[in-house]
């Protein structure tokens, strides 16, 4: 639904990206050779009319032959319109049938308990007592389709799984014919709405785990790949408790902790890219310089981003002057590197203070001038 990060690190690669998102943010056009903007908008989702005739206009407007299409979110609940996608467009990554098995959860957790993987409790049908389990809707990303079974009735989009404790943990890998490298771990936290309360909030690495749940992680992720022959850049979310971790989903493309991973001489996009095309994946685990940590700003009230906005380098996915964020959308994305992950995250932290803070003085401020016209 957003580009930004994938031209960002397609550009790392060496790559041109042509971009066609819901945003068309103000920073992905310069990175981009040309940017489209679907028609439409996340609550609906892709459509394959619009989506295609962006797709035709980049296409129309490439520099050079193209490589193919990299997707990023928004096609988890839809995987057809991958495979109508593919009938047109090589497809650099994981296809449709994966996808499509992948966020099955009938399929996907049968094949965990075949793997003897450990991993909540998981039901299609509501649980006899909802108490200590969630709801989540089938193909959802970034845990705002997640409510307490409770709260919401039998739907025939829904599946249910227990409430675990423990740290949200994610792996990096990269997958290719069977063969796995686990290229990081991140530590991920929520950023609670009154109505979303595991929305996802942001990711710092690298996350500060045993030996023992680093095999075992490992270990999980290879046999899962194995097993479901996934390729190129995928993330596996688990919750960890102790040394134990618990598999909750495979994310099958390149995902939201592309920026915090940025910082390796090693181009993730590149890994990518070698694996899809090549069938390689890296015989060892990339160096990054730093620890770093990337959190999402979410709108407080309904704004309007004022035209005396300076955007600070620390901040991505950049709204355009004059648009308008409804309360509990995104505005931006922040980034912060430090010499731990534990600052990183502290950090970010304070730089989403700091921006809701300096938008709320912009907003108070047009407010005063528009009052003072009046008068």
């Amino acid at each position: 639904v957003s580009g930004r990060a994938l031209a960002r690190a397609a550009t790392d690669a060496g790559c041109t990206p042509l971009v066609a998102d819901f945003f068309a943010d103000r920073d992905t056009e310069p990175i981009a050779h040309r940017v489209c903007k679907v028609p439409g908008g996340i609550a609906r989702g892709f459509q394959r009319a619009a989506l295609e005739a962006a797709l035709e206009t980049l296409a129309a407007n490439a520099p050079s032959p193209l490589l193919g299409l990299i997707y990023g979110s928004g096609f988890e609940d839809r995987p057809q319109l991958l495979g109508q996608i593919a009938e047109r467009w090589r497809l650099l990554g994981n296809d449709a049938a994966t996808v499509a098995r992948i966020n099955d959860p009938a399929h996907f957790f049968r094949a965990l308990e075949q793997l003897a993987i450990a991993h909540p409790k998981t039901r299609r049908e509501p649980p006899p007592k909802p108490d200590g389990w969630v709801a989540k809707r089938l193909g959802g990303a970034g845990g705002s389709h997640i409510r307490p079974a409770v709260t919401w009735t039998d739907r025939a989009d829904l599946y249910y799984q227990e409430l675990v404790s423990g740290r949200s943990i994610s792996a990096l890998f990269a997958a290719s014919g069977g063969e796995t490298i686990v290229l990081g771990f991140s530590e991920q936290w929520t950023a609670p709405a009154p109505d979303k309360p595991w929305r996802y909030g942001g990711a710092s690495q690298p996350a500060d785990i045993s030996r023992a749940a680093t095999e075992r992680i490992t270990g999980i992720v290879a046999r899962v790949a194995a097993d479901f022959q996934l390729m190129g850049l995928n993330a596996a979310d688990f919750v960890l408790q102790g040394d134990n971790p618990l598999l909750l989903e495979i994310n099958p493309r390149p995902g939201a902790t592309l920026d915090i991973f940025a910082s390796t001489s090693t181009p993730l996009l590149a890994i990518h890219l070698d694996a899809v095309r090549h069938g390689a994946v890296p015989s060892h685990v990339p160096v990054y310089d730093d620890a770093s940590a990337s959190a999402i700003v979410f709108a407080p009230e309904t704004l309007t981003i004022p035209t005396e906005m300076v955007w600070p380098s620390w901040a991505a996915d950049l709204p355009t002057i004059g648009q308008r964020i409804d309360k509990e959308r995104p505005i931006c994305t922040l980034l912060a590197r430090a010499g731990s992950a534990a600052d990183a995250r502290r950090l970010v932290q304070t730089r989403v203070g700091d921006m809701l803070t300096a938008l709320k003085m912009f907003e108070h401020s047009a407010h005063a001038a528009k009052s003072h016209a009046h008068e």
